[in-house]
């Protein structure tokens, strides 16, 4: 199109294009806006989430952290107990208001040199304690009589005086790893106790004249640790066993334990506890296992337990009991709790116990 007065023709839409440019450029600068926004908007948030993450990790690393603390307590508190089985003279007192009969017995057993304590080592250098009690008529009969947790050997005086007094028997009373007098860095729960026990045979054999005829019989702890032996070749000289109140496992009874004591699961807690004190001291809550040393049982045993027993649950007496393929025998004391079978019904107890060690010691 010619534009009348004779100038240049214009160019068509020139205003337009003028307001199109100044658009474009708005636009343009809105978009690097959004970017920035955008950009700055997502380092935020990979910022927020980089510090989520640390967060998350810290919280996992802390609570990592305190249930591995939680699990080496229980493990130390298991078997590092803090306890007073060194109170030897306070041992002595609770024995002798207990049960009255054993301050005269004590005091004639000493006024005849007719006890004796006993050291010897261990083959991993550990003082070893034990307690030497002489019959009063001569005999090859002798009991070994093994303590339980956080006591010692004092405190099984009352089965010492069955024993000694009313059966005639020789009586020889060890003091387990870190109890009494003897040393160790932790409580052995019954498992490797039972090697200690088996080291003071042949020196119980020979101090009692040789061709003894003994049995072990063992309390709670001690109970676990004859079962535990029973699964080993021992001397021939002990004829027969018996345990009262023994658990079927140290695994089974700290997960009894964390269950009733505490309201805790046993895994992964009881596992890991497990696997710490393996690392430390060589041994693990699983293998130490009563059912599975009596399966391979061959001496004559009489299990012993209370039916009111609470802190190592009847039940485990008829596990065990089941485990043990032949000469065994079971007295299940009524309305007994733990450790209190023979102090519920002394008579009945010595009576179970002698019937039993007549089959058997005497052949």
């Amino acid at each position: 199109m010619v534009n009348k007065e004779g100038g240049r023709p214009k160019p068509a839409n020139s205003g337009k294009t003028g307001g199109g440019s100044r658009k474009a450029s708005n636009k343009t600068s809105n978009t690097k806006k959004k970017r920035k926004t955008r950009n700055s908007s997502s380092a935020e948030t990979r910022k927020h989430r980089h510090r989520m993450l640390l967060f998350t990790l810290k919280c996992l690393l802390t609570i990592t952290i305190a249930f591995l603390v939680f699990t080496y307590t229980f493990m130390r508190y298991a078997i590092t107990p803090v306890s007073d089985t060194c109170d030897i003279d306070g041992a002595y007192n609770t024995m002798f208001s207990e049960y009255p009969q054993l301050k005269h017995w004590v005091d004639s057993l000493n006024a005849h040199i007719g006890i004796k304590d006993t050291l010897i080592y261990s083959p991993d250098s550990v003082v070893l304690h034990g307690i030497m009690i002489e019959s009063p008529r001569k005999t090859r009969c002798t009991s070994i009589l093994v303590h339980g947790y956080n006591a010692n050997a004092v405190l099984m005086l009352h089965l010492a005086y069955m024993y000694n007094h009313d059966l005639g028997y020789n009586v020889f009373l060890p003091d387990l790893r870190r109890h009494g007098e003897s040393g160790g860095d932790h409580v052995q729960m019954g498992w490797n106790d039972r090697l200690d026990v088996e080291q003071w045979i042949p020196i119980v054999d020979r101090h009692f004249g040789g061709n003894t005829r003994m049995v072990v019989h063992g309390v709670s702890m001690g109970g676990a640790t004859v079962m535990n032996m029973s699964g080993d070749s021992l001397p021939s000289c002990v004829r027969a066993l018996i345990e009262d109140c023994g658990y079927t496992s140290v695994y089974d009874e700290f997960k009894y334990r964390l269950k009733e004591g505490f309201h805790l699961p046993s895994f992964p807690l009881l596992d890991l506890a497990s696997k710490m004190c393996e690392w430390q001291y060589g041994w693990n809550f699983k293998e130490a296992s009563c059912t599975e040393s009596l399966k391979k049982s061959r001496l004559p045993m009489l299990f012993i337990h209370g039916a009111a027993d609470k802190f190592v649950p009847t039940r485990m007496v008829y596990e065990n009991y089941q485990s043990k393929p032949r000469d065994k025998y079971i007295y299940v004391a009524p309305n007994a709790t733990h450790c209190n079978s023979f102090k519920s019904d002394k008579n009945y107890y010595t009576r179970q116990v002698k019937a039993f060690l007549n089959m058997y010691m005497y052949k």
